[in-house]
């Protein structure tokens, strides 16, 4: 288990008056991505509500940039859906895990409850906003390169790009929560339970999040059909389904 006394890391600002400005935003930012245990442990254990508000901010900024450049190639509408979309299922999947994701911590005795496993979680999204927005300018140019909707090949580039956009946001999903997985395992009750509960989070978030993905799409238009914030039909069929058709369109399958 982790012990903590003083003021905590020197990065960290007193709760009563939130964020000084953008260069403890920043120097927050930098910790998170290296993974600072101290800063970690001084989140969870000591209930800092300053994190909220950076973890949110960082989440919105990441996956905004992201979504943003996931929907370029088809005008600012869709630029702009895209953007207030992704950071949208990140909220989401937290809205809707939340309380299964607490219950899991104690039924796999890990003794890390609700509040914990929310503060964990977000902190994880965070990173994974920090890894997508540095990611973006990569995407980009393969977006850039990939056949248009109108173009010869355009039912191929649409079954690549969906593959690609689900492994990005999948790896750097696991690789932010990987992040987190050495203070989970100090925090809960043994470092197996840390462990199982650290497993069993990760596997509900990429179940609900690619469901919850589904269910607002498009995210990038297909062949034929028109740009729309969200499609009239938005339960019919599930993420998989397009998965496996997209694998079947390249003939991976």
């Amino acid at each position: 288990m982790i012990e903590h006394g003083g003021s905590g890391p020197e990065i960290m600002v007193n709760s009563s008056t939130g964020l000084k400005g953008p260069a403890c935003f920043f120097q927050n930012a930098g910790a998170l991505c290296r993974g600072d245990k101290q800063l970690l442990a001084f989140w969870i254990r000591e209930g800092r509500r300053d994190s909220i508000p950076v973890c949110m901010v960082l989440i919105i900024l990441g996956c905004g940039l992201y979504g943003s450049v996931i929907g370029f190639r088809q005008g600012p509408e869709m630029t702009c859906y895209v953007a207030l979309k992704l950071p949208a299922i990140i909220f989401l999947t937290l809205c809707v895990n939340g309380l299964l994701n607490g219950l899991l911590g104690l039924v796999l005795g890990s003794e890390i409850g609700l509040r914990q496993s929310l503060r964990f979680l977000l902190t994880g999204y965070a990173i994974m906003g920090l890894t997508l927005g540095a990611l973006s300018p990569v995407i980009l140019f393969i977006n850039l390169n990939m056949p248009g909707p109108s173009a010869d090949g355009a039912l191929v580039g649409h079954a690549a790009t969906l593959l690609l956009h689900t492994a990005v946001i999948a790896m750097a999903g696991i690789l932010a929560h990987v992040r987190l997985l050495s203070c989970v395992r100090e925090f809960a009750a043994t470092r197996s339970a840390g462990t199982h509960t650290f497993m069993a989070w990760i596997l509900g978030n990429l179940f609900v999040g690619a469901q919850i993905s589904w269910n607002l799409r498009p995210f990038f238009v297909s062949p034929g059909l028109d740009v729309e914030f969200l499609r009239p039909d938005p339960f019919n069929g599930n993420f998989y389904e397009a998965a496996f058709r997209a694998l079947q369109s390249l003939s991976l399958l």
